[in-house]
């Protein structure tokens, strides 16, 4: 007497791979947010370096001219995520550097919900918007 065995298939069901479809939707509409806010903060920190370092160029054209440099006299650098600046012109005691945020840039914001959009520093060392320098 011969008995045959039917030979089972393995392998996934439609409904199946449509379940584990639907989770891996579930936990990237559930990541994508948090890592556009990361990709932002990052952007952020870029352009807290630049107008940290275009002060301490600032405090060194003063330590040889009389007074603060102007854009014509030390550009910032240039991104495609911010524009640099001065809120003021500076003179010879004072000055306030920019930092404007630009494209998809214009929606980071702190913790606590501070919009990050525009960032200053000045020659005192004063940061604003203090939450955004955390």
């Amino acid at each position: 007497m011969i008995t045959t065995k039917r030979k089972r298939n393995s392998g996934f069901t439609i409904i199946e791979l449509m379940i584990v479809l639907v989770i891996l939707a579930i936990l990237l509409a559930l990541a994508y947010p948090s890592y556009i806010d990361y990709v932002r903060k990052g952007k952020r920190g870029d352009a807290q370096q630049i107008l940290l370092n275009w002060a301490v160029n600032q405090e060194i054209w003063r330590s040889n001219h009389p007074t603060y440099a102007g854009l014509a006299d030390l550009p910032a650098a240039a991104t495609d995520n911010y524009t640099f600046d001065f809120e003021v012109d500076p003179t010879a005691t004072a000055y306030r550097l920019r930092a404007q945020a630009q494209n998809d840039q214009v929606n980071d914001k702190a913790r606590n919900g501070t919009s990050c959009a525009t960032l200053t520093l000045d020659q005192n060392g004063v940061k604003e918007p203090a939450a955004c320098w955390e």
